[in-house]
């Protein structure tokens, strides 16, 4: 069974509520202990849809009109990475980078910015893909100033969005999670990437548990066997799948260093991100300018 802790920390970074994560987690903990990974997967997200389904109940329950519209946006058709992010689109909505000018040129800029913000959500809001890949540093307090300032100066159209989510509307961005998948699709046989085009969650479940997607597909499905004697979670974590066998692989090592690259596998600039520097206290910014951590200011 895998570890409760990380089946909350998973769920959240999905966008599920800390609280609904940690209940999720715990409910399936209790009814399937012992269950191997992969099984515990999927029961923890059976457990998730009951839990969900009952909260959506007790809402509709209180106010019909609110039910209704969230069982609109529930079921909204699919659109991919490259259509949500074309130029097209981007145009029709605004959100282009070149119409978009970042509300602060530096760091005491955005903290006020940040104060300014409302706190206002929308009865239909879902999180969109950007604010679960940032939850952490969204909700890291004043240590992780820097990194949400090197975020949203890096991404004007996501601090313009998040600005009108925090004002009662809608995201204009995907949050169905198909622009935070890691895995390449095409390098998968082709029913188990089209069982994870429809459900990107359980694709983005299993990259959080570094185990190779497909391989938990199969094992899911019956089809292949964890080793005698092989631990199972370390097993998916350790191997990956390709037409020619199973073959060893750090998954761990190699979804930490992946990019994003959307679930059609397009969206490689959709995030422009920061890395860290320790051997010069600096953080690297997407086109390799170097910026102190503390202030925020490009390094001379």
């Amino acid at each position: 069974m895998l570890d409760i802790s990380q089946a909350t920390n998973m769920l959240t970074s999905l966008g599920v509520s800390s609280s609904m994560a940690a209940k999720a987690a715990e409910r399936t903990a209790q009814n399937h202990a012992g269950a191997d990974p992969v099984t515990f997967l999927k029961e923890l997200q059976t457990t998730l849809e009951q839990l969900s389904a009952e909260a959506a109940q007790g809402k509709a329950t209180g106010t019909s009109t609110a039910g209704a519209t969230t069982v609109a946006a529930q079921t909204k058709p699919y659109q991919s990475t490259a259509a949500l992010y074309s130029t097209k689109d981007a145009a029709d909505t605004g959100t282009t980078e070149a119409a978009v000018k970042a509300p602060f040129s530096n760091l005491e800029e955005f903290r006020a910015w940040e104060r300014g913000l409302g706190d206002t959500f929308a009865e239909d809001y879902e999180v969109p893909d950007y604010v679960r890949m940032t939850a952490m540093s969204l909700s890291g307090g004043d240590q992780e100033v820097v990194g949400r300032y090197m975020f949203f100066k890096n991404h004007p159209e996501f601090a313009a969005d998040y600005e009108a989510i925090r004002s009662g509307k809608l995201s204009q961005f995907p949050t169905d999670g198909s622009t935070l998948v890691k895995s390449d699709l095409t390098a998968m046989p082709s029913e188990t990437a089209s069982f994870y085009k429809k459900n990107p969650d359980m694709l983005l479940a299993a990259e959080g548990f570094n185990m190779d997607p497909t391989l938990a597909k199969m094992r899911t499905d019956g089809t292949v066997a964890t080793p005698e004697g092989v631990n199972p979670s370390e097993w998916l974590m350790s191997n990956k799948w390709t037409a020619d066998g199973v073959v060893p692989q750090d998954n761990r090592l190699v979804l930490a260093q992946a990019p994003y690259i959307g679930l059609d596998g397009k969206g490689t600039d959709t995030y422009r991100l920061t890395t860290y520097d320790s051997a010069t206290n600096s953080i690297i910014n997407f086109d390799g300018t170097a910026y102190d951590p503390v202030t925020g200011e490009a390094r001379a």
